[in-house]
């Protein structure tokens, strides 16, 4: 890290709001639910975009929510997915999960809530918006109520992925698709994630009644993900701005969403280093109007574009230390300085050295 950088990240950390999270691991969501959404308490959530299927990675989950307690998940087996699928999904039509396969969603959903977990659940409901009619989502949402009662347990609904660069209709058909969602599943929030600024992400409005909102600002110059501390610095200045001031004016409270993902091949993107995942806890930090920190991603899917996450798994994984000691001061009592830094003994320079044993001016 050069050296400017580490001065300006000191006074930062010193800086930092203390943490302290209502919901303990083994706390009831309905005293979590009870407190103000912002609470002085800073951040209250943090956990990951998790990839693995949930049902085949209970054990894996019970690790995880020792520092974590916020996961979004597919609340559907993502491989199993077929072309006829997705047609019955813009067509409004359950039928074509099976009814094995929508046993398996209420039993995602109930294992996740038996662990206390804040669910975000995914689920493509964002292809009916695009492609289906709204009578059809209208049968959709009652047929998916009736028949997978769990689905009304979701926390959140992540309603729709990175709508600034997919396409979207427009805030206000958003807004019509959403309040009919919260009409059928009354207790669910909303939430969706807007990507690093791509072409018109200035101009990008979310619908006023999205409850919570995402933002990840990943910071690499090229498409190996280089994200050194000194290119961070130059994408501070090129995209942090923009972003913070974008998802600043809305009023709205959202999460950071910080980089954990990598290549599966060595020619492709780079894990992000220590001191850059720092930076992510530190903006979630002092961002007043940030209640939580994810992290993408965790796990691994086959997927065109050959990423993949952090892992428990990985004993010597760097990130994943950094991400329990973070889950540790979120849940634990309040820091003034976020992360405790580590003692050492100071170094004494040797002028210093050589000046102690002269003896002192009269």
């Amino acid at each position: 890290m050069p050296k400017k950088y580490r001065l300006l990240l000191l006074p930062v950390m010193f800086l930092m709001i203390g943490c302290n999270y209502d919901k303990q691991p083994n706390q009831s969501r309905t005293e979590q639910e009870s407190s103000n959404f912002l609470s002085d308490n800073k951040l209250q959530y943090h956990g990951y975009f998790y990839k693995n299927d949930v049902l085949e990675n209970s054990e894996e989950l019970k690790e995880i929510r020792k520092f974590a307690n916020m996961l979004v998940f597919s609340t559907i087996k993502l491989d199993s997915i077929t072309p006829q699928m997705v047609r019955n999904y813009i067509d409004g039509d359950l039928n074509a999960i099976g009814d094995k396969g929508l046993k398996d969603i209420g039993r995602r959903i109930d294992l996740l809530e038996s662990m206390d977990y804040i669910t975000v659940g995914e689920f493509p409901i964002g292809l009916i918006v695009q492609y289906g009619t709204f009578e059809g989502y209208k049968k959709f949402l009652r047929d998916l109520k009736e028949r997978v009662p769990q689905f009304a347990k979701l926390d959140y609904l992540y309603f729709w992925d990175e709508p600034d660069i997919n396409f979207i209709p427009g805030p206000d058909v958003l807004e019509k698709y959403i309040e009919e969602y919260k009409l059928v599943f009354p207790g669910t929030k909303i939430t969706t994630c807007y990507a690093i600024p791509a072409e018109g992400f200035a101009d990008a409005i979310p619908p006023k009644n999205v409850d919570l909102l995402m933002i990840d600002p990943y910071f690499f110059t090229d498409e190996t993900g280089e994200n050194t501390p000194a290119n961070f610095e130059k994408y501070y200045r090129e995209r942090l701005a923009l972003i913070l001031d974008w998802i600043n004016k809305w009023d709205m409270p959202y999460l950071m969403v910080g980089d954990a993902f990598g290549s599966i091949t060595d020619e492709g993107k780079r894990f992000p280093s220590y001191e850059v995942s720092m930076w992510y806890y530190i903006l979630a930090m002092t961002q007043e109007s940030c209640n939580g920190l994810l992290w993408f991603q965790y796990g691994y899917l086959e997927t065109p574009e050959m990423i993949t996450g952090v892992s428990i798994n990985d004993e010597d994984s760097t990130l994943i230390s950094l991400h329990k000691n973070i889950g540790d001061r979120i849940f634990g009592a309040p820091s003034v300085l976020g992360l405790p830094m580590e003692k050492k003994e100071p170094h004494v320079h040797e002028i210093i050295k050589q000046a102690l044993e002269l003896n002192s001016v009269k």
